[in-house]
């Protein structure tokens, strides 16, 4: 975004830094009231699970299903952007004006500047997680832009496919079964597997002070972990790496390989979380939630995954 430049030099600069302050708070004053949505915002925050919209399978497949949604509209961090949005509009709106530019001020402003919910369906060996999400920046005119986004990513361990369900296009190793054959992937590894590891470095001249340094990290004192219930299911509250946090559940009769071994119920990243709204384990689906891009006329692109 493209911001004015002032120059103050004179008592008329002066006065017109003081006209653009006025501007600025009247217009944000007279900005719609906190959690009106526009319409767009509205169509994504009611988005409704995928499988929704599948019929009752003749072999349906056991997936762990979970709709996450973000949980951001009382974030410090999502308030701000959302008032330097209204605020860059009304500073975008007195200074096209003065310069004769063109001006289409927004009528409303949204409930947040970003939304997301993401719908994973997770079976033993692969897994599928839509997207719908929700953003907005600002037009030279001062209009608001907001876009909506539709895709999915379907993940194993024979790579990953993922599908613009918006423009009909998938890349990747996406076939005909939706990775209905893939290998489940390995699980972390238990402790007796990494006190056997740490044993052979051990035994490696070479290795034998990282391996006492491991050793000493794993054999740290650490409080039982705790646990939450949500959307009506316990899960472990669990540090990631870099400082990602969440909450994962393993209920279920199978535990998924692909991703974090659970389900996510809770998820914080750099502030921001998104918490489940609604969880179901074993519960039979129509495969057909692995292929979105079979049907509908999409454009695949096979490419070798990273």
């Amino acid at each position: 975004m493209l911001w004015p430049r002032q120059t103050v030099t004179t008592t008329a600069s002066m006065n017109y830094i003081r006209f653009t302050v006025c501007a600025t708070l009247a217009t944000t004053l007279a900005a719609p009231a906190a959690h009106a949505m526009t319409a767009t915002e509205r169509r994504v925050d009611a988005a409704s699970a995928p499988h929704l919209a599948l019929a009752a399978a003749r072999k349906p497949v056991p997936v762990h299903y979970v709709h996450l949604k973000d949980d951001y509209r009382d974030n410090p961090m999502a308030k701000t952007h959302l008032a330097l949005l209204k605020q860059t509009v009304a500073t975008c709106v007195t200074a096209n004006r003065r310069l004769g530019r063109p001006v289409h001020a927004p009528a409303e402003f949204p409930d947040q500047y970003i939304r997301n919910h993401e719908f994973e369906y997770a079976a033993p060996n692969r897994r599928i997680v839509y997207t719908v999400g929700y953003s907005v920046e600002m037009a030279d005119d001062c209009s608001l832009i907001e876009m909506e986004k539709r895709d999915a990513v379907l993940t194993s361990s024979k790579g990953k496919c993922e599908i613009d369900l918006v423009n009909k296009k998938a890349s990747g190793v996406c076939d005909a079964t939706g990775h209905a054959d893939a290998a489940p992937l390995p699980r972390a590894p238990s402790r007796a597997q990494n006190d056997a590891a740490i044993a052979a470095m051990q035994a490696d001249p070479r290795m034998a002070g990282q391996a006492a340094l491991i050793r000493q990290l794993a054999n740290a004192p650490r409080g039982p972990a705790a646990r939450r219930t949500v959307a009506g299911h316990v899960c472990e509250v669990i540090d990631g790496i870099g400082g990602i946090q969440g909450c994962v559940s393993k209920e279920g009769s199978f535990v998924p390989s692909t991703g974090i071994e659970g389900v996510t119920l809770t998820r914080t990243v750099a502030s921001m979380t998104s918490t489940a709204v609604d969880a179901k384990f074993d519960m039979p689906i129509d495969p057909a939630i692995f292929t979105p891009y079979r049907t509908g006329g999409y454009r695949i692109t096979a490419r070798r995954d990273e």
